[in-house]
């Protein structure tokens, strides 16, 4: 885990650390910035691009903004591979020397800065209860309850009572959500890079009320066999480095599997990033939904640093 640099998860907070690093003028460094609706940006940093198409091409992105911790994760890594913070001595870790050298990286800290600037607090560690937070997350409708999930709705057809932090409003009245609507910045960055770069491996990172799981893509059954078995192989070196750091999980499955939701990510995927493999990992946040326990900013900074290390020290190795 990264000792230094403070939890950084409010754009505020963090895009000027890039900027800064920016400045530095560093050879195979490249940053990336979306518009948004509001002047709010989308920003990233894409490292070891001068080096021709390297074999192993990781994107890193973390789309909902009630989901803090992967940032603050995010931007720690960025610092340590850009030679800004230095990595705990404590921690097995990956090589950064060779991280640089064999990969080609890019950085998605937060790729819904307008819904993250709504956000009320930096990390959600249990002092509000679940369903007041997931009001927050989600919105309420003017009945005071809490508002739906949807890819895309309108403000004339709903007129909620607050709008949630996890959308983002990509035209006057239009809200999304980042990861489900082709219309969202999230959507639009991923796409563009990838037409870029032609990642092989997505991480998407999330949290959730429950233990910490790797989730294998909505099209897993789908995918040739050897494609499967580099999907269980990473999902398998988060789930090891999550029991090395103490971390109760649930392992790897297919969320949704055999639901109507799996096919719509199914169909949402459709033609999108061809070859490119993906995991999505779940760390927890604010209270446990069985337990009612407390999640600390100590254990969800530890859970998502932990996610990110094993995948580039099994990409590495890989």
């Amino acid at each position: 885990m990264i000792a230094r640099g403070g939890w950084c998860s409010h754009p505020e907070d963090w895009q000027p650390r890039l900027e800064g690093w920016r400045a530095l003028r560093r050879r195979g460094v490249r940053f990336h910035s979306f518009a948004q609706r509001g002047g709010r940006k989308v920003q990233g940093v894409t490292l070891g691009e001068d080096s021709g198409e390297r074999p192993v091409r990781l994107l890193v992105a973390v789309p909902h903004a009630h989901e803090p911790a992967p940032t603050a994760a995010i931007v720690e890594l960025a610092g340590a591979l850009l030679g800004q913070e230095r990595p705990d001595a404590s921690s097995p870790g990956p090589c950064w020397q060779e991280v640089r050298k064999r990969l080609l990286l890019t950085l998605l800290p937060d790729t819904n800065s307008q819904g993250r600037t709504r956000s009320p607090r930096a990390v959600w560690d249990g002092q509000v209860d679940n369903e007041s937070f997931l009001k927050i997350a989600f919105g309420e409708t003017g009945d005071g309850a809490r508002f739906g999930r949807f890819p895309e709705w309108r403000w004339d057809e709903h007129r909620p009572r607050r709008v949630g932090i996890v959308y983002e409003e990509v035209e006057p009245g239009l809200w999304v959500e980042p990861n489900t609507s082709r219309r969202s910045t999230h959507t639009r960055a991923m796409d563009a890079l990838f037409e870029q770069y032609r990642y092989t491996h997505y991480l998407d990172m999330h949290q959730h009320e429950g233990y910490e799981a790797a989730l294998l893509p909505a099209d897993f059954d789908d995918l040739p066999l050897d494609a499967r078995r580099v999907l269980e192989q990473w999902a398998n070196a988060v789930l090891s480095g999550w029991e090395e750091a103490g971390i109760r999980h649930k392992g790897s499955y297919i969320p949704y599997r055999g639901q109507p939701r799996q096919q719509f990510f199914r169909e949402y995927w459709a033609g999108r990033c061809p070859g490119m493999l993906k995991l999505t990992t779940e760390t927890r946040n604010n209270r446990h939904s069985e337990t009612g326990e407390p999640t600390s900013a100590h254990h969800q900074r530890k859970s998502a640093w932990r996610a990110l290390e094993s995948t580039l020290t099994f990409l590495v190795g890989g």
